[in-house]
C-alpha cells in the first residue's frame, strides 16, 4: 500500500473514478474540506466520475443531496445506489409474481422515507397489517436501539417473511458520530432465521453497474475511492479496479482480513 497526499500523484495511471459518498465526499450534512474542489478539478481534466453508494434511497435524491452540498451534478456520469438496484429487484418480483400488487411492506428507512416504493402499487405496512416483505434501507440509531429493531423484526424473521437489505453498511454517520447501520439489522434478521437478499457494495452487480455508467473503461485503469475495506476496497478489487482508502472515513477503521488498498490518504483532495 502506498500512502499519498494528493490524488494528482496517481492520476497519470487513472482513466476514470468511482467515488463513494459517505465518508469520502460528505458526512450526510456537509461536504468534507477539499472534496468539492477535488471533484471540480477532476471534471476540469475530463475524467469521468460515477458516485457509487450503499444508500437505500434511489439515485435522484442522492444526486440532489450532492448538489445541495455544493457538488456540481455535471461532474458525474451517474449516481449508482443500492436503493436503485433494490427498486429494479422489486419490479422483477412484481413481474414474476413473488410480490403481489397491494402487498404490505415494512419499510425501515431514515426519516420514514418510502419513496423506494412510489408507483409500484404496494403499500407501506401499518400496525396490524400482515407483512409480506421487509425492506431494510436505513437505520435511525438516534431514536431506536439495535434491540428495539430486534424486537420488531425477529417475529417476522421467524414467521418466514423475506427481507431485502437495501443498504449493507454496518456503520453510518448518525449526527456527529458513527453508529450501527442497516447492514447490522440485516445480520440480526438472518440470525433470527429470516432470509435476506442484499444489494450494494461489495457485490459484483454494484460495480458492474458503476463501470457501465463510466462507459466500460479498463477496470485496471479505474480507481475506486472509499472508506470501507469491506464494501469499497474489497468490492473494487474483485471488479479489477485500483483502490484508494480514505482513512478518515467512518468505516476506515473496520478491519477486513486479507484486504489492503493500493493507495491510502487521510481525506480526498486533489
Amino acid at each position: 500500500m502506498r500512502t499519498i497526499s494528493n490524488l494528482s500523484e496517481i492520476l497519470p495511471d487513472i482513466d476514470a473514478l468511482l467515488l463513494d459518498q459517505f465518508g469520502v465526499l460528505h458526512d450526510g450534512t456537509r461536504a468534507f474540506p477539499g472534496a468539492i474542489e477535488c471533484v471540480e478539478a477532476l471534471q476540469e481534466r475530463g475524467l469521468p466520475l460515477v458516485a457509487l453508494s450503499n444508500s437505500g434511497r434511489r439515485a435522484k435524491p442522492n444526486m440532489d443531496r450532492l448538489v445541495r452540498l455544493g457538488f456540481p451534478a455535471s461532474a458525474f456520469r451517474a449516481m449508482v445506489t443500492s436503493g436503485e438496484l433494490t427498486r429494479h429487484d422489486l419490479l422483477k418480483r412484481l413481474a414474476d409474481g413473488r410480490l403481489k400488487p397491494g402487498s404490505s411492506i415494512l419499510m425501515l428507512a431514515r426519516e420514514n422515507d418510502a419513496s423506494l416504493l412510489d408507483g409500484l402499487g404496494v403499500k407501506v405496512a401499518e400496525p396490524g397489517d400482515d407483512v409480506h416483505l421487509v425492506i431494510i434501507s436505513g437505520a435511525e440509531p438516534e431514536t431506536h436501539s439495535r434491540d428495539d429493531y430486534k424486537r420488531l423484526l425477529s417475529p417476522l424473521a421467524r414467521a418466514g417473511v423475506p427481507a431485502i437489505c437495501a443498504n449493507p453498511d454496518t456503520s453510518i454517520y448518525a449526527g456527529e458520530s458513527a453508529s450501527f447501520g442497516p447492514g447490522l439489522l440485516a445480520e440480526d434478521y438472518a440470525a433470527a432465521g429470516g432470509t435476506v437478499d442484499t444489494f450494494g457494495k461489495p457485490s459484483a452487480a454494484m460495480f458492474q453497474a458503476g463501470l457501465e455508467a463510466l462507459g466500460k473503461p479498463d477496470p485496471g485503469r479505474c480507481l475506486m475511492v472509499g472508506d470501507s475495506l469491506h464494501h469499497d476496497i474489497l468490492g473494487g478489487q474483485r471488479a479489477g479496479c485500483r483502490t484508494l482508502l480514505i482513512t478518515s472515513g467512518v468505516q476506515a477503521g473496520l478491519a477486513e482480513e486479507g484486504v489492503a488498498p493500493d493507495y491510502s490518504m487521510d481525506r480526498l483532495r486533489f
